[in-house]
């Protein structure tokens, strides 16, 4: 999401569009390097990942919002759109994997308790992927068609 939408903003922005990001950029980055010091000493690695989320977070925010104002006269354009087809199921899916693992995983019996939450996710996952395949065939095939037509 984040690579995505900067590089839209990247295309498209102005100069001073892109001034004005490069300077939210280097805000988000001292930022990141505070909280990297602050939650590495208080959390350890677990720090490090909210430190990275937090940047992450920042920075789709940010595109998200040109993106906004840049098709604001626009509509035929919506974000909701961007999302696959699927995005629900993998929703239910990640939840009822989480689910799983706090039902039936047990870290002191876990290759005992491993198949079963395993074969919960991998059921989810084929679900999902059935879903997803269904709803998007037409944009598979395209994609599909235009690489053959480039070979």
């Amino acid at each position: 999401m984040n690579g995505t939408s900067e590089a839209f903003l990247h295309a498209v922005a102005t100069e001073n569009q892109l001034k004005r990001s490069n300077d939210s950029l280097l805000v988000f980055s001292l930022i990141y390097v505070v909280l990297n010091v602050m939650l590495i000493q208080s959390a350890g690695a677990v720090g490090l990942i909210l430190a990275n989320s937090l940047n992450m977070i920042l920075r789709i925010v940010y595109s998200a919002v040109f993106i906004k104002h840049y098709f604001q006269d626009s509509s035929s354009f919506s974000f909701h759109s961007c999302l696959p087809s699927g995005w629900t199921i993998l929703l239910f899916s990640g939840v009822a994997t989480l689910i799983s693992e706090k039902l039936f995983l047990d870290r002191e019996h876990f290759w005992q308790t491993f198949p079963i939450h395993f074969l919960i996710g991998f059921t989810f996952f084929c679900i999902s992927s059935f879903v997803i395949y269904r709803r998007e065939r037409r944009f598979i095939n395209k994609i599909i068609r235009f690489r053959d037509h480039m070979d």
